[in-house]
């Protein structure tokens, strides 16, 4: 759907006067778009998103100047109104991406009528995850619906993952400072400056509009970081004036702290509705959020595009909450949001689409001594364009159990370039005793190469039982892969209950369609649980 950027100014200008800054309108609780000021036009979207993965089919991991674009796809207008919000899109290992957010005001704002502007060409539109159970009415120009609640839902227009929507609803809260907190209000410039905190209970508050950040933000104790609606954070290359903590790194690259970061604190809080982007830093340069040895940590309604490495990290922490983020990148090593030697962390309601593992466990640290149990990831939606999904992944140091991922969904799942990859995987490389695992109510969408995958790696000492894998909703017609390629590890015990392969109930090995390597078959139970 093509738009000229005249067009799309006034349609943006008009948007922002209706929605006010932050997407309310004279003050009153209403439904409203997150907007952002200057989000241009992009004069040639092919040469935006193909830049990303070269001719020769090596992949692109440099920085680009531009990280977002108001969307050449989509646009959308809320229940009767006229008026076309503009939606935005960022670039994937696949294509761009486009997205929208809203902030409901109330329960009464639902079921929220939305039309969807784009060019359908007679191609069917689906709402992912299908679970919303949401069909769309073709009109003139695009695709009517009606959202039932807060959530993220995609729109696909005949499959293709190269040109997908994303609408995140959420419910609208004005921010409000911890009482005793002091708020100092970062107007947006250009900030060559370190920014510090100065004392405990203080508030960062990024005021709406373009900052440029260069140096990074370290957390204090009982400290808060909050992006204003409409604050849009670019994070440029530091200089030699901030220590770089990695100098080189294994890819020969200098690396710093994270953008935002936490070592031996408490009770931190990032949150807002703005966005974070680091596409102009070198691959590996920092991350966006790391936190290491700290507790009670929040990171909620933040979208972040572009981390040169791994996205939001936690090692070796306690009591986390991780809540409607929007994630996405293009860069290999960005991973997702990531549990390392953690315990007692919860990440929901929240989307990921990025260059490599996106929902994940690990274990690096074998002197920590935080046991890793009580990790849940619950209503997270996972598109994982070169790696994994979901799951216990690779690095597994140290014992793990008590983990749970619930009500979960993987799009396009589309990385099919080795064995250990998997839409929800289990793979270990290390010596941990993993036990107790669940992946329940999960819907498997599109699986590049295995929907479920198992294994062991060479050299693993590691054992995997107790895994358990219910009402599984598997689509498409790939194996499942259980795996044992080493000589000291051992899996025992996967659970198999009420899951289903494109639609039809999954009674025997057949269904499954299972694929084993150096294990035995009687390690597999179907439908075999009693019921809890």
């Amino acid at each position: 759907m093509k738009r000229t950027t005249l067009i799309l100014g006034i349609l943006l200008t008009v948007c922002l006067l209706l929605a006010g800054c932050g997407g309310r309108k004279g003050g009153a609780a209403v439904t409203a778009p997150i907007l952002f000021d200057n989000i241009t036009v992009c004069a040639d979207i092919d040469t935006f998103i193909t830049e990303v993965d070269n001719a020769d089919g090596s992949h692109n991991n440099e920085a680009k100047d531009v990280g977002m674009i108001l969307s050449p796809y989509f646009s959308v207008r809320l229940d009767a109104e006229e008026t076309e919000i503009p939606c935005y899109a960022v670039r994937t290992s696949l294509g761009a991406h486009s997205f929208v957010m809203f902030d409901a005001a109330s329960a009464e704002d639902f079921p929220l009528k939305l039309t969807v502007l784009c060019e359908t060409e007679g191609k069917d539109v689906t709402v992912l995850p299908t679970t919303h159970g949401i069909t769309p009415t073709a009109v003139d120009g695009g695709v009517t619906a009606e959202l039932p609640g807060e959530g993220i839902y995609t729109f696909v227009i005949g499959d293709n993952k190269r040109q997908a929507l994303t609408v995140f609803v959420r419910g609208y809260a004005p921010y409000t400072a911890p009482e005793g907190y002091d708020v100092v209000r970062i107007a947006p410039g250009v900030h060559n400056e370190k920014i510090y905190f100065t004392q405990e209970k203080q508030v960062l508050y990024f005021e709406r509009g373009l900052h440029e950040l260069k140096y990074n933000i370290d957390f204090w104790d009982d400290t808060e970081v909050y992006v204003e609606p409409g604050a849009y954070i670019m994070a440029s290359m530091p200089d030699r004036a901030e220590d770089p903590w990695l100098d080189p790194d294994w890819a020969g690259m200098t690396r710093w702290n994270a953008l935002f970061q936490g070592d031996y604190v408490s009770n931190v809080r990032i949150s807002g509705r703005g966005i974070i982007d680091l596409s102009q830093l070198d691959w590996h340069a920092r991350s966006a959020v790391r936190f290491d040895s700290s507790n009670h940590i929040t990171v909620e309604g933040i979208t972040l595009n572009n981390s040169p490495e791994w996205t939001v990290y936690f090692t070796q922490c306690e009591d986390i909450l991780v809540e409607e983020v929007l994630l996405f990148g293009y860069r290999q090593n960005s991973d997702g949001i990531c549990m390392t030697d953690c315990r007692n962390a919860l990440t929901k309601n929240s989307f990921a689409r990025s260059g490599d593992d996106l929902f994940e466990v690990k274990s690096m640290y074998g002197a920590c001594t935080i046991p890793i149990e009580n990790i849940r990831f619950e209503g997270c939606q996972a598109w994982p364009d070169k790696a994994r999904g979901l799951g216990i992944i690779a690095e597994s140091q140290r014992d793990m159990r008590d983990i749970h991922f619930t009500d979960c969904s993987v799009g396009f799942a589309s990385a099919e370039w080795m064995d250990a990859l998997g839409s929800v995987v289990v793979y270990l490389t290390g010596k941990a005793h993993v036990d107790d695992v669940s992946f329940e109510n999960i819907e498997l969408y599109h699986s590049s190469k295995y929907p479920i995958n198992v294994t062991l790696e060479s050299g693993s000492t590691a054992v995997i039982e107790n895994v358990s894998f219910r009402n599984m909703d598997i689509r498409g017609g790939k194996a499942v892969r259980i795996a044992n390629n080493s000589d000291a590890g051992e899996i025992r015990n996967l659970w198999f209950d009420d899951c289903t392969r494109n639609g039809n109930a999954i009674t025997d090995d057949g269904g499954l369609s299972v694929k084993l390597t150096n294990v035995d078959r009687s390690i597999i139970h179907i439908n075999e649980h009693a019921e809890s």
